[in-house]
C-alpha cells in the first residue's frame, strides 16, 4: 500500500522546520525592530537637544531686547555691557544651531530666524554709538526697532521650534508602533517555541523599559527644568492659569513672586557655566523649602524665578519673599570655592496689580525692577494701579 500521508517522524520533521524558520523570521524581525527602536530614540533625544538651544536662544534674545530697551532709555555703562554679552550667548547660540542644521539636523527656517536675530543683535549693538550721536530719543526709536526685530525673531524661532515638537511627537509615535508590533511578535513567538520566549521577553521588556523612560523623559523636559528640577515657564504658565480661575471662583487673592539672583553674571564668568548650574540648583532646593506644599516656584530662564503663592495676601507674601532672600543669601559651596549671592524680589497681588497672567507678570517685573534699582537684595511690592495714577497726577 502506497503511503499517502507523511510518517509521524516526517510530519515531525516539517513541523520543526516550520517552527524553526518561523522564529528566525520573528528573531530578525525582532531584531531589526529593535534597531529601528534605538535609531528613533537617538533621534528623539537629538530633536529635544534641538529644542533645547531653541528655548536658550529665545531666553537670549529676550534678554537682549530688554538690555537695549534699558541702555536706550538709561544710558547706563552697565546696560551697554550686559547688551554686548547678551550679544555673544545669541551668537554662539545661532552658531551651533547653523552648525546642527549643516550636519542634517531638521532646521527648517533656521536660514530666516538666524539672519532676523542677527537683525537684532546689530540693532542693539548700535544702540549705544546712537546714543551718543543723536541722543536719547533716537536711541529709543532704535530700541523699538530692535524690539519689533525681536517679535519678528520671536515668530520665527516659534516656527522653527514647532517643526522640532512636530518631529518628537512623530519619533515618539513611531516608538509606540515598534513597540506595539514587538508585543505581537512576543505573542506569536509563545505559540510557535515557549523556548525562545524568555529571551524575547527580555528583549520586549527593554525595549519597553527604554519606552517608557523616553516618555517620561520628554513630559519631564516639556514641563520641568532641567538644571533645577522646578516647574519651567510652560508649566508655569499652566499653574497660574489654573490659579487665576481658582481665585475668580473663589474671590480670594494670591500673589505672585518674581525674582533673581543679584551677582549670578560673576559666577558664570569666574568659575564657568558648571559653577552657575550648581548654583542654580541650590536656588531651586532653597526656594522649595521657603514656600507652602500648596504653593509653585519654578525657573522662567536664566536666573529669574517665579513663585505663585495661593490664598496669600500682602503681608504673607513679603514674608515668604524677605524668607526668600534670607535662604538665597546663605554660600554657595562650589568646588574649590565659595560664592556669596542675593536675591532682588518684586511682588504683586491678584487683583490688585491685574487679573490676568501678563498683568501679574508685568507689575512683579516692575517691582523687581525697583528691587534692583534700590540697590539689590530687597523686597518691593508692586503699586497699586490707582496709587500710580495718583503719583503721576501729583508729579504732573
Amino acid at each position: 500500500m502506497i503511503r499517502i500521508l507523511p510518517s509521524r517522524a516526517r510530519l515531525a520533521g516539517l513541523g520543526l522546520a516550520f517552527a524553526a524558520v518561523t522564529i528566525a523570521a520573528l528573531a530578525i524581525t525582532v531584531l531589526l525592530d529593535l534597531d529601528r527602536d534605538a535609531t528613533v530614540h537617538r533621534e528623539v533625544i537629538l530633536a529635544q537637544g534641538d529644542k533645547d538651544e531653541l528655548h536658550a536662544l529665545r531666553a537670549h534674545l529676550l534678554e537682549l531686547r530688554s538690555a537695549a530697551r534699558l541702555a536706550a532709555r538709561t544710558g547706563e555703562p552697565g546696560a551697554f555691557r550686559l547688551i554686548e554679552r547678551r550679544a555673544v550667548d545669541t551668537e554662539n547660540e545661532l552658531a551651533r544651531l547653523e552648525k546642527r542644521a549643516d550636519e542634517g539636523a531638521d532646521l527648517p527656517g533656521i536660514a530666516a530666524l538666524a539672519s532676523t536675530s542677527r537683525m537684532l543683535v546689530m540693532h542693539a549693538r548700535s544702540v549705544e554709538g546712537m546714543r551718543v550721536a543723536h541722543g536719547a530719543e533716537m536711541a529709543i526709536v532704535l530700541a523699538q526697532r530692535a524690539e519689533a526685530l525681536s517679535v519678528e525673531a520671536g515668530g520665527a524661532l516659534d516656527a522653527v521650534l514647532a517643526s522640532v515638537t512636530q518631529r518628537i511627537n512623530e519619533r515618539t509615535e513611531r516608538q509606540l508602533e515598534v513597540g506595539e508590533r514587538l508585543r505581537r511578535y512576543i505573542t506569536g513567538l509563545l505559540v510557535v517555541a515557549a523556548a525562545v520566549l524568555g529571551a524575547l521577553y527580555v528583549g520586549y521588556r527593554r525595549v519597553q523599559s527604554r519606552e517608557r523612560e523616553a516618555q517620561r523623559r520628554i513630559e519631564y523636559l516639556a514641563h520641568f527644568d532641567t538644571v533645577t528640577g522646578l516647574p519651567n515657564r510652560a508649566l508655569l504658565a499652566d499653574r497660574l492659569a489654573q490659579e487665576l480661575a481658582r481665585a475668580r471662583r473663589a474671590s480670594q487673592p494670591f500673589a505672585v513672586l518674581l525674582f533673581d539672583l543679584d551677582g549670578f553674571k560673576e559666577v558664570n564668568d569666574t568659575w564657568g557655566h558648571a559653577a552657575g548650574d550648581k548654583v542654580l540648583s541650590l536656588v531651586g532646593e532653597r526656594a522649595r523649602k521657603c514656600v507652602r506644599a500648596s504653593d509653585t516656584v519654578g525657573r522662567l530662564g536664566g536666573d529669574e524665578f517665579l513663585a505663585i503663592l495661593p490664598e496669600t495676601a500682602e503681608p504673607g507674601a513679603v514674608g515668604v519673599a524677605d524668607k526668600l532672600r534670607e535662604a538665597l543669601r546663605e554660600p554657595y559651596l562650589l568646588e574649590g570655592a565659595t560664592a556669596r549671592l542675593s536675591a532682588s524680589v518684586g511682588v504683586s497681588l491678584h487683583p490688585t496689580h491685574g487679573e490676568d497672567a501678563e498683568s501679574l507678570q508685568r507689575a512683579a517685573d516692575a517691582a523687581l525692577y525697583t528691587a534692583k534699582r534700590d540697590g539689590k537684595d530687597k523686597t518691593r511690592v508692586a503699586p497699586a494701579p490707582r496709587e500710580s495714577a495718583s503719583a503721576r497726577r501729583s508729579a504732573a
